[in-house]
């Protein structure tokens, strides 16, 4: 009696070897619950788009200690757009019923997404590049404030300014949709699986990758009261002006 031979695997298959792909998860027998299948999957992509983000500013950093500011601005952007993705994948999660997640939950022992590797990688990567947006005004001797109040003048170092402030938006929302999940399925009041009160996952989601540009906002916002509140400003459109110009 020969052995029955395996199907034979299409090049869409080979190429993204799906057939490893797909039995990362567990079979259906030995789910704890339906929705144990739900939280798998979205956690497996997470970490799959937290690699791609990873991969996206390894090469933005790489670029930026080339001195290729637009390049890196170019790569954050990407990385922020899956930063994005990964955030709305989140949504899926609420079909999950708080009482099913308490059986998923006894399938965690003490992980945490504070265990994810993606995590861990993408803000091990997050430093550097402020490092290197930073020693790039300091090798061009020019002030971040000025780099802002001359923006036209500075327009490669704006964008990199922006581009790292818009990931950082990215991140702070990502972890606030992530606490949401959690206290929509175990409550606002319990310990999470390795062992941090959820009112302390709260403190934590407004914390910024880059607090000096967020910081020199308010420095504007000092400058342009006393700046601005002497200017000539110019003057409003007449309703007969409007009425010319249109």
């Amino acid at each position: 009696m020969t052995a029955e031979k395996s199907p034979r695997l299409t090049a869409y298959e080979r190429y993204l070897k799906t057939d490893v792909l797909l039995n990362l998860q567990r079979d259906a027998e030995g789910l704890v619950d339906p929705d144990e299948m739900t939280f798998i999957i979205i956690q497996q992509s997470s970490e799959l788009w937290l690699k791609l983000i990873a991969h996206d500013m390894d090469n933005a950093l790489d670029a930026a200690r080339k001195r290729a500011p637009l390049t890196a601005v170019r790569l954050l952007s990407r990385a922020r757009t899956s930063m994005a993705d990964l955030t709305r994948q989140l949504d899926v999660l609420d079909n999950i019923t708080p009482w099913s997640y308490q059986k998923i939950r006894t399938q965690l022992e003490d992980g945490s997404g504070f265990s994810s590797p993606g995590w861990q990688r993408v803000r091990g990567l997050a430093r550097p590049l402020g490092v290197e947006f930073f020693d790039t005004l300091d090798d061009e001797a020019v002030e971040l404030r000025d780099v802002y109040l001359r923006h036209v003048e500075f327009e490669p170092l704006f964008q990199f300014a922006e581009a790292l402030v818009a990931f950082d938006t990215e991140c702070m929302l990502w972890r606030l949709r992530h606490l949401k999940v959690i206290e929509r399925l175990v409550g606002v009041d319990a310990v999470g699986t390795a062992g941090t009160p959820i009112h302390v996952l709260a403190e934590l989601t407004g914390r910024r990758l880059y607090p000096r540009l967020w910081a020199v906002r308010s420095e504007l916002t000092e400058y342009a009261d006393d700046a601005l509140s002497s200017a000539v400003l110019p003057a409003a459109p007449t309703g007969e002006t409007r009425a010319r110009d249109e």
